[in-house]
């Protein structure tokens, strides 16, 4: 008998952030790097500086912060999951069906008739997501997430003014580059199809030129 846990449409509540999530483990795999002007930029003058580098500082640091405050994040709800029932309900399923769970009243719904069970359900969900709510208000889970909010839309933010900030150094495209990796690539799955096996190959050539 299939016993996978499945929760519709969102994921289980641990996962409830799922873009912070993904921005988090794609993050996770890209190296610091140290800007230092290479050899070939030795002929730019101040007139022309490179300001991205100090636009990558910038990212790297919202980056830090952010891995920060979602470790804390998930140090929370571990607690709060230690004491209170999620805030979802497992829907009706036939035998060998996979394990499958409700978030919201739309998915119950969908998935459950007209009836007494469809109300009952309704009315744990509820419950449970006005326990969640008061528990997280308690613990201080609602005010971090907000903060891991805003920490998220400001990494995004920084890398969008990072990209489009014109750069005249070999340093700066493949501070450019780092940065696409980290936020575009779909994960460590496709780090070996196209662009990014491309894309990593030219951040390569260009970490050779900066240390030649």
């Amino acid at each position: 008998m299939n016993h996978t846990d499945t929760t519709l449409p969102a994921e289980a509540h641990a996962q409830r952030h799922p873009s912070r999530r993904r921005l988090l483990a794609l993050l996770a795999g890209v190296p610091l790097f140290s800007a230092k002007p290479s050899r070939t930029e030795a002929g730019v003058t101040d007139a022309t500086p490179d300001i991205i580098p100090v636009l990558h500082e910038t990212f790297q640091r919202l980056k830090t912060e952010h891995q920060r405050v979602v470790r804390q994040c998930d140090r929370l709800e571990t607690s709060l999951r230690a004491e209170l029932e999620l805030p979802r309900v497992q829907l009706p399923r036939q035998a060998g069906e996979p394990v499958r769970y409700a978030a919201d009243v739309a998915t119950i719904i969908r998935y459950v008739p007209p009836g007494w069970r469809r109300s009952r359900l309704q009315a744990v969900l509820l419950q449970r997501q006005e326990a969640w709510e008061r528990g997280s208000e308690v613990c201080g889970l609602s005010r971090v997430q907000a903060r891991e909010a805003a920490l998220n839309q400001a990494v995004r933010e920084a890398v969008a003014t990072l990209l489009a900030t014109p750069t005249v150094t070999p340093t700066g495209i493949q501070l450019k580059l780092l940065a696409l990796l980290a936020t575009q690539e779909p994960g460590p799955a496709f780090r070996d199809t196209s662009p990014w096996r491309e894309l990593r190959i030219i951040q390569e050539d260009l970490d050779k030129l900066a240390n030649s």
